[in-house]
């Protein structure tokens, strides 16, 4: 069995869930004969689009968030917009490039974790240069633009069966939709108890854990929400994974706190959500479903104008997390967290509720019974 994992470099969700599934597909291969490839679609086709699409990202969603929602916004309503959009998405050139690709390499099935791979996959398989079935997935709690328009998918894997409604309106078959969750990296899967975890990690066992993370590139106001949180008369420590903003890492760095510890990238974020009893985050689709999958209460701070405001609108309705702005500041939502634990419990059930943490496990078998299922048409066999 051969699979191609396609994804797009636009923050560091996409290629987590990509690497999610590949290491479950790893895992089925000590049984069965896997072999998985890992492809950017961009930075095959070329250093330009892959520069242009990673740091154009990282300009507008940084220093013009606003114009990036309104943008989104425009593309999420407007077929006309998309149209014009799908220039960057699945533009001849591209579609071209990445057609070479299967002159030398035949997949058994193609999983897309980036609409714009997707879009591009759908193109093939209309034009007939791919036969396999393809995959989508979804990684914020919302159908992205363009989504609708990839015709030729197969399947799309959805974060929750609340999104058919959103997907049938935008006219989606239904019937191709999978509510399996959103894939997360195997170690977000298992828990040791918090106080095992801050020995771990060498932190006060006895002190309740505030953890705050501004995704991978650190976005947000984290200085101000760190100050705003020291300012709390509560006998509690707090954790700063600041990603790779240096600028963010040096400012915190030279605050003069005990009961602080600041970190840039690090791979084992999955242990610090161990040693905590609250996150405050924005609300990225793969951080959010690592958090729910962890039973973590969660403080949503600085989403992004577009998918994470509409990842925040689907965990606030569904009652797993709280939000904090300047009339609702942080330090007011950990008290109300501190002083009131059935709160908590509130948000640890609803999390429960709603996470999937045998995503990867499902799209990786759904997939293997589709293949098999290819290879035995006309036979008796069920998905």
């Amino acid at each position: 069995m051969h699979v191609l994992i396609v994804s797009v470099t636009a923050g560091n969700g996409h290629n987590a869930a990509g690497e999610a599934i590949a290491q479950q597909f790893r895992d089925l291969s000590l049984t069965t004969e896997i072999e998985i490839v890992q492809e950017d679609l961009y930075e095959y086709c070329g250093q330009l689009f892959y520069q242009a699409m990673d740091k154009g990202y990282v300009f507008l969603t940084r220093y013009l968030p606003e114009m990036f929602g309104s943008a989104y916004d425009q593309l999420d309503s407007s077929a006309s917009s998309r149209r014009i959009g799908a220039v960057v998405s699945a533009s001849a050139f591209i579609t071209k490039r990445f057609k070479s690709y299967f002159r030398d390499s035949s997949p058994d099935v193609i999983i897309a974790t980036h609409v714009f791979a997707a879009n591009v996959l759908s193109e093939l398989k209309e034009s007939g240069q791919i036969t396999a079935p393809i995959i989508g997935i979804l990684t914020d709690y919302c159908i992205h633009p363009y989504w609708e328009d990839c015709a030729h998918i197969d399947y799309l894997v959805t974060p929750d069966e609340c999104l058919s409604y959103s997907a049938e309106r935008k006219g989606m078959a239904v019937e191709k939709l999978l509510p399996f969750g959103i894939p997360v990296r195997e170690k977000f899967l298992t828990s040791v108890d918090a106080l095992t975890a801050r020995r771990t990690l060498g932190l006060d066992e006895k002190l309740r854990t505030v953890l705050v993370m501004g995704g991978s590139m650190g976005f947000g106001e984290i200085a101000e929400t760190v100050d705003d949180i020291l300012e709390l008369d509560e006998d509690y420590q707090v954790v700063v994974i600041c990603g790779n903003n240096h600028k963010l890492f040096d400012d915190l760095i030279r605050r003069e706190n005990d009961n602080l510890r600041v970190l840039g990238f690090i791979d084992n974020v999955d242990q610090y959500m161990d040693a905590s009893d609250v996150i405050v985050t924005k609300p990225g689709g793969l951080t959010a479903t690592e958090l729910l999958v962890k039973n973590l209460p969660a403080i949503i701070i600085n989403p992004i104008p577009g998918p994470e405001t509409r990842n925040l609108e689907f965990l606030r309705n569904s009652g797993c997390v709280l939000y904090a702005d300047k009339r609702f500041p942080v330090s007011e939502a950990l008290r109300l967290l501190f002083k009131t634990p059935e709160r908590a419990a509130e948000l640890k059930k609803a999390a429960k509720r709603i996470a999937k943490p045998n995503a990867a496990k499902d799209i990786c078998e759904f997939a293997k019974n589709l293949t098999a299922h290819t290879e035995h048409e006309g036979k008796d066999w069920k998905l």
